[in-house]
């Protein structure tokens, strides 16, 4: 019967997630506040607000969320039908969040769309008129129309926000819109003139004549690059990478981009819309669904609000599982950790430990917490579900990567670990087995329980033996743990990677255990059993005895030059020297990294090499296990001194939540049509209105 129910819910799972594309499938209505639930909330965000930051609830506060604009842009495309002003912020808060190559194609589109000359067809008698007369309303009207207007979109994004530029004062705003505003203009599509557009195009002019600029890709600069230097090259010359000449001449002309070229025209259409639509919206059905939805994400989180489905994994105090969330009918995987069996290994800063670091790391590169939240049994961290499984699955599976695998992993498992630093956190468990895929094949780091800040006093070993730097195993002359920092994440770095290229871990190879047994022979012979633990602890001995004096060696079948030489500078056993000492950018220019696009992989645009299959990537359940509760566990009691250490466990990730509600509207857009919970009675709407 055990069987046949996991095999009943490995079917539930994989359907699931193979119709994820399909849209969200949502099980629980949303709960709708009642007016005196909401005057109470709206009087508390009041009573928070920093003096310094926008009002509440006021133009300038619901733009700088994403779900605010999104909603907004919704009423004033939808109910009024005004978009291209709309469209204009949209564009440029896009443009914002770009750099390189993709700066410069969208600086040129935006140019292009919205503030260069139109032509304007021949004006009919009656336009004329209308034109002719300045105090009229219908012909400023006339003239706005009578421009070839860009085409409507949508957001599809679900963190487009436009933060407060708080250097422009209100006063400021107003005179620049008195300059440099004219509805009735005809030399751009969103009636910008004067100075702010002559500014903007004069900047953006100087840079057309430079080759790359605009639609132009890193190919085409190159070949361009190439033809042009042709000309005078001899055959004597050294050959050059002319992609890699493109992709830094693209990169001087997106740092010739001044990151606030289109501040001043931002807030002068900001301001515009605002006059326009602002009043409008806060009687709107819109403006009442953007208040819901806020109430709701500041609602505690209860277990309740999730359905569970298929375990994917054990911890050391409970289960990983993957979930649905009721309302938005979003994919999570949800760690369940059993209070008495973190009190019995007194693992409670464990514990807390990881979910402060889950909470305080906002990276494409790590696996984010999107709640945390405690029964009186259990705490829970509900993360993104990475449906792909772990490295070391697919490495198994694989033998070795391919070398546009080692590079693609080996960059973002780097920018993972830099994130953590950035942070002040060590990451302290490196492995293929805590390096997750997503569905499409991107991979970020997982399982931060042995992640702490750097202090000047952190020691101790912690992780897996072979990925250990030797720093975690020395000790001083007194018999003392060495002190250390971040720096062993890059040893576990390099180890791993070695581990890519060609299939084994050099501290955990045969070689190296052999080295291992004959250094530590002596201390072994004093053991006079072989049983089981014996010849564990021989193990583990060898590997830390080869991980403290071996040094490997890179087989040239599977090491070329370069992979061989950043392996052994990522493993130097003085943490002083090794590479990575000045963070991970050291380590992006080392040569093996040579044709890798950081551009591209920094803005999570680089498509990934492997797609993994759409099926259970992951151990049996039977393999998993479940847990025992055994005469400890029974016999362990809770108290109020065990509840007070998660009395800040409880957390929602802004991002998280926004981004459920915001694809749940944007499916609701697309079928034109309230999104209704399944299983529940149609008249139930799922729908915040």
């Amino acid at each position: 019967m055990e069987e046949l129910q996991d095999a009943i819910e490995d079917a539930q799972y994989v359907s699931a997630i193979s119709s994820v594309e399909d849209g969200p499938r949502p099980v629980l209505p949303w709960e709708i506040p009642s007016e005196e639930q909401l005057a109470a909330w709206r009087e508390t965000v009041l009573a928070k607000n920093d003096a310094d930051l926008p009002v509440p609830f006021e133009f300038e506060w619901v733009l700088a969320r994403a779900l605010g604009l999104f909603l907004f842009s919704a009423y004033v495309k939808e109910v009024r039908d005004d978009y291209v002003d709309m469209n204009f912020i949209e564009e440029v808060l896009r443009w914002k969040a770009t750099r390189g190559r993709l700066r410069a194609d969208v600086t040129s589109t935006i140019v292009s769309k919205y503030l260069t000359t139109v032509p304007m067809p021949v004006m009919v008698e009656e336009e004329a008129n209308a034109s002719n007369n300045e105090n009229s309303g219908e012909g400023a009207a006339l003239l706005a129309n009578r421009r070839e207007r860009p085409a409507k979109t949508e957001i599809t994004e679900t963190d487009l926000a436009m933060e407060p530029i708080t250097r422009f004062t209100p006063e400021k705003i107003q005179e620049l819109r008195a300059q440099c505003y004219d509805a009735s203009t005809d030399r751009s599509a969103v009636g910008l003139c004067g100075h702010v557009l002559d500014g903007i195009v004069s900047k953006v002019d100087q840079l057309r004549n430079m080759p790359g600029f605009g639609m132009m890709n890193v190919a085409d600069l190159g070949d361009s690059i190439k033809s042009n230097e042709s000309r005078s090259s001899t055959e004597k010359d050294e050959p050059k990478d002319y992609k890699k000449e493109g992709r830094k001449k693209l990169s001087i002309i997106s740092k010739r981009l001044p990151d606030d070229l289109f501040d001043e025209a931002l807030v002068i259409i900001a301001q515009i819309v605002k006059e326009k639509h602002w009043e409008g919206f806060q009687k709107s059905e819109q403006y009442t669904k953007l208040l819901n939805f806020l109430w709701f994400q500041d609602r505690r989180v209860v277990e309740e609000d999730f359905f569970l489905m298929r375990v994917l994994g054990r911890g050391g105090f409970g289960l990983v599982t993957a979930c649905k969330k009721g309302t938005s009918g979003k994919l999570y995987a949800m760690k369940i950790m059993n209070k008495k069996r973190i009190k019995i290994k007194k693992s409670e800063q464990l514990a807390l430990n990881e979910q402060s670091c889950l909470a305080d790391v906002d990276s494409p590169f790590v696996v984010n917490l999107a709640y945390s939240f405690h029964s009186k049994e259990d705490v829970f961290l509900v993360l993104d579900l990475m449906t792909g499984g772990d490295l070391s699955f697919h490495l198994c599976q694989k033998g070795l990567f391919s070398r546009k695998e080692c590079l693609y992993y080996g960059a973002r498992i780097m920018l993972g670990l830099q994130a953590l630093h950035d942070k002040g956190y060590v990451y302290r468990d490196l492995k293929p087995e805590n390096c997750l895929l997503s569905e499409d094949g991107r991979v970020r780091l997982t399982d931060l329980g042995l992640a702490v800040k750097v202090t000047p006093k952190l020691h101790g070993a912690a992780g897996t033996r072979g990925y250990w730097a030797p720093e975690m195993l020395k000790r001083d002359k007194n018999g003392k743990r060495m002190m250390y920092d971040h720096m062993v994440d890059w040893f576990s770095f390099g180890c791993m990677l070695a581990e890519f290229i060609s299939g084994t871990n050099p501290f955990r190879s045969e070689k190296a255990l052999n080295f291992g047994l004959a250094k530590a022979k002596d201390q072994l012979q004093s053991s006079t059993n072989n049983s089981k633990d014996d010849r564990k602890r021989a193990k583990e001995k060898a590997i830390d005895c080869a991980t403290l004096e071996m040094h490997p060696e890179f087989d040239s079948e599977f090491f070329s030059e370069e992979a061989s030489d950043i392996c052994r500078l990522l493993i130097d056993k003085d943490p002083t020297t090794r590479l990575g000492a000045k963070g991970c950018k050291e380590i992006m220019a080392h040569p093996y990294f040579s044709d890798v696009n950081w551009e591209e992989i920094i803005s999570d645009r680089t498509r990934p090499p492997f797609i993994p299959p759409r099926d259970v990537n992951a151990a049996s359940q039977s393999e998993i296990g479940t847990f025992t509760e055994d005469k400890a566990f029974h016999n362990t009691v809770l108290d109020e001194k065990d509840e007070a250490y998660y009395k800040h466990w409880d957390f929602t990730s802004t991002k998280a939540y926004t981004a459920e509600v915001i694809q749940f509207l944007i499916y609701e857009r697309e079928t034109g049509q309230p999104l209704l919970p399944m299983n529940v009675d149609s008249s139930c709407c799922c729908t915040i209105i």
